[in-house]
């Protein structure tokens, strides 16, 4: 049994013993930021408990103009207990593939569960030191054998299409692992493959980071809400860093895009890292005013 921390320990952990992380800037991405509430929308629908509006593409959010023509959509549970999900769909608005996993069912499970042991990363030709967190990874491997076959399928069927990696919170974890896994193995093309996540925690060890963003990913977007507690976890301090590029939503509202963040694993200091002393869960649980669905 892994040791666990309790919530109010882990934030007072992370008030008191978080160390300052510097950075050096990195080259700026161009990107359209409009388009983080529209995948937003497709990380959020993965927490859907209808079944069948998957299929049909007619729960709430699947409605927004942004993603109605989805189509395709797959839903993953994992084959053993069903307890992880996900969904594998097709954009033709966007030309791209969508690769989704559900977060916790609630930020209050995740935190007084939180696994903080790493294993190093299963993969072949990795540098030594890369190491993920274990409780991740393990979601990521319930999950393969129904998601990966799935996306295998898709790939072949939609040529020209790219691949978008999507998540919120443990969500955002997994679909990294996933990537990652893929990229490694040839499934996708890291030059042809986009990851974007919301409120993510950290995945691994600084040496992960480093390996991460020499995997050459077409784009990668780590977006951050305010104060949201889960982005600070696991603490920095136990050898955790987050990969690059990080998008903060600042206390009024407005996004971020200039965080000194860089690809040698050194997180932004002008941006989410500000509000170490203001961790909030309810931010963690609203991006872009769209609320996960229950």
């Amino acid at each position: 049994m892994h040791s666990l921390l309790s919530l109010p320990l882990l934030c007072l952990t992370l008030v008191f013993m978080a160390t300052p992380l510097t950075a050096a800037p990195a080259p700026a991405i161009a990107i359209d930021t409009t388009s983080f509430s529209t995948y937003f929308r497709y990380a959020a629908i993965a927490y859907s408990s209808d079944i069948k509006a998957f299929g049909a593409w007619t729960c709430p959010l699947c409605l927004d103009a942004s993603i109605r023509d989805t189509k395709n959509v797959t839903f993953t549970p994992s084959p053993d207990d069903g307890q992880e999900q996900g969904y594998v769909a097709v954009s033709p608005s966007l030309k791209t593939i969508i690769f989704a996993v559900r977060g916790s069912r609630t930020v209050e499970e995740w935190l007084n569960n939180l696994q903080i042991w790493k294993r190093a990363l299963p993969v072949t030709n990795r540098p030594t030191g890369v190491e993920v967190h274990s409780g991740f990874w393990d979601v990521w491997t319930q999950l393969r054998p129904i998601m990966e076959p799935t996306l295998v399928r898709y790939i072949k069927a939609n040529p020209g299409y790219t691949v978008t990696f999507v998540g919120h919170s443990l969500g955002g974890a997994v679909t990294q692992l996933a990537a990652v896994d893929f990229a490694a193995r040839g499934i996708v093309s890291a030059q042809n493959t986009q990851l974007i996540s919301f409120g993510q925690p950290r995945v691994g060890s600084i040496e992960f980071s480093q390996y991460f963003s020499k995997l050459g990913f077409k784009q990668v977007v780590r977006v951050i809400n305010k104060s949201d507690i889960v982005p600070h976890l696991p603490p920095a301090f136990l050898d955790y860093r987050h990969q690059y590029h990080e998008y903060w939503i600042n206390k009024s509202g407005v996004l971020v895009t200039s965080c000194n963040d860089d690809t040698n694993g050194k997180e932004a200091t002008n941006c989410a890292n500000t509000q170490i002393t203001k961790l909030s869960v309810p931010d963690h649980l609203n991006y872009f005013g769209i609320t996960l669905p229950k």
